[in-house]
């Protein structure tokens, strides 16, 4: 099917739904399990671009999430106080202290990813031989998704899944 192919009204607006409908039903177990968490969507950014990169400093950190250093060490301070992250120290230079995710922090992240996945099989199984089709469908809207970011010049954020479900930049 031609990506360039124009959209009615009736087709974005099928679209639209149908987006939002499967949004809503795919993450209520994960946002279930986040909100037993009592982790703010914000220090939930944090604790996933730190399990991404270990060792990022919070300075790095406020420059990818795109939000101030003073915001970033905030949320940073209320993670380390609840035994989720932790901040190393870099001998003659207080201000680059690395972060890491505590074990208590790997495993809430762990926990938050994984919430879906047997949700997520049974779904697969039940699409059965529509699954490749689906597949190549959710890419190609993972696809576009990134090219209107970047070209409305949100593109430092933008982002797309790869095959194992994990956000890639």
């Amino acid at each position: 099917m031609p990506y360039n192919i124009t959209m009615t009204d009736d087709t974005l607006t099928r679209f639209r739904r149908a987006y939002w409908q499967v949004l809503r039903q795919l993450d209520t177990v994960r946002l279930r399990q986040w909100e037993r968490s009592q982790v703010t969507l914000p220090q939930l950014r944090v604790l996933f671009q730190v399990r991404r990169t270990p060792g990022i400093t919070t300075g790095e950190l406020s420059r990818v999430l795109g939000i101030t250093v003073s915001t970033t060490s905030g949320l940073v301070i209320k993670l380390v106080e609840r035994g989720l992250l932790d901040r190393r120290s870099v001998p003659g230079d207080r201000r680059q202290g690395p972060l890491v995710l505590t074990e208590a922090g790997a495993e809430l992240a762990g926990e938050l990813s994984d919430a879906g996945r047997p949700f997520m099989q049974a779904v697969g199984e039940t699409l059965g031989d529509d699954l490749p089709w689906v597949l190549a469908a959710l890419e190609r809207l993972a696809e576009a998704t990134v090219a209107v970011r970047e070209r409305e010049g949100d593109g430092d954020e933008a982002t797309a899944l790869t095959a194992t479900g994990e956000v890639s930049r």
